[in-house]
């Protein structure tokens, strides 16, 4: 989440608007933990 955040500030170091970067970041998030739960743990859909 942080990297994409980075990212952002680096391309664009004048808008600072949070919903500028938070949107993407937060995406890469929830894939993150849908990665891991089905992949790496394996207990997706198992609750």
């Amino acid at each position: 989440m942080t990297a994409l955040i980075r990212k952002v500030l680096a391309e664009k170091p004048g808008e600072f608007d949070p919903r500028k970067y938070l949107g993407p970041a937060r995406e890469e998030l929830i894939k993150m933990v849908k990665h891991k739960n089905e992949k790496v743990l394996g207990s997706a859909r198992k609750a």
